[in-house]
């Protein structure tokens, strides 16, 4: 007897537990929780510097900050373990929700559910088949379709059903927003991010990983033609533009511009402008002007070794000077010839005063700047994941707030003394005017005396 109850006791023990398990994954309390929680984890990764290597963080000096990144992994907080349990919690919250509800739904669904938001009781004296047809003639002018009609001695029940299609918008949403999580965590593990620096002209198809510094190699060669910068009057960058190509086993396969916020992408893998720098000069601009007052101007490449019109020397660019605010940007030049200044010296934009090479006048009119883009490289293999729930859960949403389930019946018993009617009826939305609606137009009935 002793071991039966062990037994007993044991066995209930187990079903309290599984209860207690099944009572969270289906709680409300649990996804408001657990919304909060990722919503925190959220602005963390928002407001704490993301792809900080440890290294870095230790080389900080900061010790409590670095057992925070080893523990949780705050500079990476959208990959961390602690941040994917959230996520994997939340899913199957969602999934217990949408279990729990899918029985009443397939019920409903098969029109087996009789719950009902009212119901009307009414009287007729009427002759059975005379009361049938004009109670289904105004049933389909309410419910707009045929009924199901069940017929049994001395009894006879229609049974309408409209818009059953909003009874899929609750398991679309859910469905929808697992799918999302589902595809975000597919990017987060099998995606990646990296940063690549190309200067016009070049091409490359190596990049870095962010924020591991590896190299890796993209599938095609990635060639920037050119790079436009346009600024404001105040100096300060109004757009910046890669105009790139793409080549795959020698052949050009897709070609475009890159701009902020307007991504080239190919294979999955999408290019982003992501900063620019200068890193040399693309040609320089000079106007000569002779004896004779003969003028001409000369764009060249800086490592080029030019000649001076009219002047028995040439020059050739060495350097390019920031110069100051009075004087503008300026470049350092070789003169090489017979010539009575010295062989190094240095002209300014603003310079009032032009430089006299053997009676040859020379100024500097500017340079043209040799940019390197920088295009941050994304593959997310989610991302088709994350639209398809995207697409269910706006198609739920749709179908919540634009369809409403409503359903009607009724029943007719038969008796010496007359038929006793009972009408019910059910509408998800807009309860009250579907009532006054079906009482109005039975009650038009002269023949029906409505019972309290």
């Amino acid at each position: 007897m002793k071991k039966s109850k062990s037994t007993e006791t044991g066995s209930s023990e187990s079903v309290s537990i599984l209860f207690e398990i099944k009572a969270f994954f289906t709680s409300v309390r649990t996804t408001v929780f657990l919304l909060f929680a990722i919503a925190f984890g959220a602005i963390l990764g928002t407001i704490i510097p993301q792809g900080e290597t440890l290294d870095r963080i230790a080389i900080s000096g900061n010790p409590f900050l670095y057992r925070l990144a080893l523990i949780f992994d705050i500079n990476n907080v959208f990959r961390s373990w602690w941040f994917t349990v959230l996520l994997t919690l939340l899913t199957l919250n969602i999934l217990g929700c949408l279990f729990r509800r899918l029985p009443l739904i397939f019920q409903d669904w098969r029109s087996r559910d009789t719950k009902s938001s009212f119901t009307l009781h009414f009287r007729s004296i009427l002759g059975s088949q005379e009361l049938k047809d004009k109670l289904m003639s105004v049933g389909q002018t309410i419910m707009g379709s045929s009924p199901k009609v069940s017929e049994a001695p001395d009894q006879t029940h229609y049974s309408w059903d409209r818009q059953k299609i909003y009874l899929l918008g609750f398991p679309l949403i859910h469905v929808g927003i697992i799918v999302i999580l589902l595809g975000s965590m597919v990017g987060a593990y099998w995606g990646f991010k990296g940063h690549v620096m190309i200067a016009e002209g070049d091409s490359t198809n190596k990049f870095s990983l962010i924020p591991s510094n590896e190299t890796r190699k993209t599938p095609f060669t990635i060639i920037v033609d050119s790079f436009k910068l346009v600024k404001y009057p105040t100096g300060e960058p109004k757009e910046f533009r890669s105009d790139v190509r793409l080549s795959q086993n020698g052949k050009d396969v897709v070609s475009g511009s890159i701009l902020v916020n307007h991504p080239l992408t190919y294979e999955g893998i999408s290019l982003f402008q992501s900063d620019y720098r200068v890193v040399g000069i693309k040609n320089i601009k000079l106007s000569f002007k002779t004896k004779e007052g003969s003028s001409s101007e000369k764009v060249f490449d800086p490592h080029q070794e030019i000649d001076i019109p009219g002047a028995d020397a040439k020059l050739k660019t060495l350097s390019l000077d920031p110069g100051t605010m009075a004087q503008g940007t300026g470049i350092q030049l070789n003169i090489i010839g017979n010539t009575d200044k010295p062989k190094l010296i240095s002209i300014y934009q603003k310079d009032q005063k032009t430089l006299d090479i053997n009676g040859v006048q020379i100024r500097f009119l500017g340079f043209t700047p040799l940019y390197a883009t920088g295009l941050q490289i994304g593959y997310d293999p989610g991302v088709r994941v994350v639209w398809l729930g995207c697409s269910m859960l706006v198609f739920g949403f749709i179908l919540t707030l634009f369809t409403n389930l409503q359903k009607l019946s009724i029943e007719l018993n038969s008796s010496k003394t007359g038929t006793n009617v009972t009408i019910s009826g059910r509408s998800r939305k807009l309860r009250k005017e579907f009532r006054q609606k079906v009482e109005g137009e039975f009650l038009g009935i002269s023949e029906l005396e409505k019972q309290n």
